[in-house]
């Protein structure tokens, strides 16, 4: 039907254009004269959820507000106000809590625009519901907070990854060739428990900040969780009571076990701290589908499949001011010296590395609903490898020659300290651009690479490629305490790259160097 053919358009006889553009407006659009509304269209009505028009214009205009605006400012006093600008202005455009007839409160976009009429003026409004706008205004500030700690959090956790190198593998080295007394022996024991505690948390802090190496396998999330079982009975006590709902079919995800295994401990032990006279703690798990159209909570995720876990307590539930920090690390309402405020964060972090994402519904006394969102593959879990028997440990006579480029000096005099001691030849650098000059000028010949990812002028995996073109067989080891694009791919190490993550001690050092130099 064209426009002409439209017996109720605007060019339609009889028809007056201007009333029609009013009623058809998807804006609510209302006339105020004095303290008296005069009309409003249809669209007012819905918005204000009134039974009819009528019903609405009986009512005061300050009905249809709360007491005080969201900066805490009088409504009454605030309208006034908004009222002298437009006369004075021409019109006034600005924010406004409105309250529906349920009592409902919402913001709307309000433009006024006083209109002459006689000796006096009216006012038209326009008013548009911004509900959406102000959730994604929110969504947008807090991935730009998370965004701006986890930069923060990683590059702190980089330095302090560094430093735990020197202090664990040091500390190891003391331990093996300390011949004193016994309480010595156990000095050197606590460092180690305290650096080892340390390194925990700095692996926690590179989960929120996304930086964790992680080693991805298809895992059945159902399976996963199914195996959890019986060790939170262990670990929530007798008070709390576990139900567990899976879907009839397999789940599958692209996860790191581990990780995913920590995930569920965090979400478990965050309800039973949220129970402590007891209660039940729900496990659940579905399938979900993206789609461009889907809105809430998933809307910013990428279009596809999506497993749910979804971790239900029946606890005392977060108050709103909570649930917008509960993310952060460090963050926590326990009492001092009762938590690190990194679980939920790892859980958080974990989440958003793996190509999905983690929210959270709770109110004071009405328990809290997590949701893990993790993307579905299509492909299935392998065989779990049979585990092979220890080889019997032969001493044997190290021959190879290793290249140690490793910026930090610290790191690179330990490793150059535990592996010349185990009688490799070892030469070392400080950045990729040394390690160049090193091998024209001499003409060097060695066996393994052994480089930091991330380093000035020329970093690892730069400088291995580089050296590859002339010795394309080249074994070579990274080192790192963090994710690097140049070895990742979706989260996940590259195929075919060996990673030493720091912190290490001199017996992972060791091993791991030998099982590269081994390798066929």
């Amino acid at each position: 039907m064209t426009r002409d053919d439209n017996p109720s358009g605007p060019g339609s006889p009889g028809i007056d254009p201007y009333r029609e553009l009013f009623e058809r407006s998807a804006d609510a659009i209302l006339i105020i004269d004095g303290e008296t509304f005069v009309d409003c269209n249809q669209a007012t009505v819905e918005m204000l959820r009134y039974k009819d028009k009528a019903d609405l214009l009986q009512t005061h205009p300050s009905q249809l507000s709360p007491q005080f605006q969201s900066d805490g400012r009088a409504s009454f006093e605030k309208a006034n106000e908004m009222m002298d600008i437009a006369f004075e202005q021409g019109n006034h455009r600005f924010e406004w809590d409105h309250m529906r007839a349920d009592g409902e409160v919402f913001p709307v976009e309000v433009l006024l625009t006083p209109v002459a009429r006689g000796d006096g003026h009216i006012l038209h409004c326009v008013w548009r519901d911004i509900t959406e706008r102000k959730r994604l205004e929110v969504e947008l500030r807090h991935s730009q907070k998370m965004e701006a700690i986890g930069k923060l959090t990683g590059g702190i956790a980089h330095d302090f990854n560094n430093l735990l190198v020197s202090i664990l593998g040091y500390a190891d080295l003391l331990e093996t060739e300390l011949k004193g007394p016994e309480a010595l022996r156990q000095y050197v024991k606590e460092i180690l428990r305290a650096s080892e505690r340390a390194a925990s948390l700095v692996a926690q802090l590179l989960a929120f900040s996304r930086k964790l190496v992680l080693q991805p396998k298809v895992l059945d999330l159902n399976a996963v969780l199914v195996e959890q079982g019986s060790l939170l009975g262990r670990l929530l006590g007798e008070h709390i009571r576990i139900e567990t709902h899976t879907t009839d079919q397999s789940l599958c995800v692209m996860a790191d076990p581990g990780q995913i295994e920590q995930m569920i401990m965090n979400l478990a032990t965050n309800a039973r701290d949220a129970m402590p006279e007891g209660g039940t703690l729900t496990f659940e798990t579905s399938e979900i589908v993206v789609s461009e159209h889907s809105d809430g909570d998933v809307s910013h995720l990428p279009v596809g499949r999506y497993a749910v876990l979804a971790v239900a307590d029946t606890g005392v539930g977060i108050p709103q001011p909570v649930v917008d920090r509960i993310f952060e690390p460090f963050f926590t309402t326990k009492e001092q010296g009762e938590g690190t405020g990194l679980g939920l964060s790892t859980v958080y972090g974990l989440a958003r590395q793996s190509g999905g994402d983690i929210t959270v519904l709770s109110e004071p006394g009405k328990g809290a609903l997590f949701k893990v969102y993790l993307p579905v593959t299509s492909e299935k879990p392998g065989p779990e490898p049979d585990p092979s028997p220890l080889p019997d440990q032969i001493p044997r006579r190290v021959t190879e020659t290793v290249l140690v480029v490793e910026d930090e000096a610290a790191v690179g005099s330990l490793i150059e300290t535990v592996m010349a001691g185990e009688g490799y030849t070892v030469f070392r650098v400080r950045n990729g651009e040394e390690a160049m000059e090193l091998v024209d000028s001499r003409d060097l010949e060695f066996d393994l690479l052994l480089t930091d990812v991330v380093m000035p002028h020329m970093g690892g995996p730069e400088l291995a490629k580089t050296l590859r073109l002339s010795r394309p067989d080249l074994k070579v080891l990274f080192t790192s305490g963090y994710t690097n694009n140049a070895l990742m791919s979706g989260g996940a190490l590259v195929d075919g790259v060996d990673l030493l993550r720091k912190p290490f001690s001199p017996q992972t050092l060791l091993r791991q160097v030998r099982d590269v130099l081994d390798r066929v």
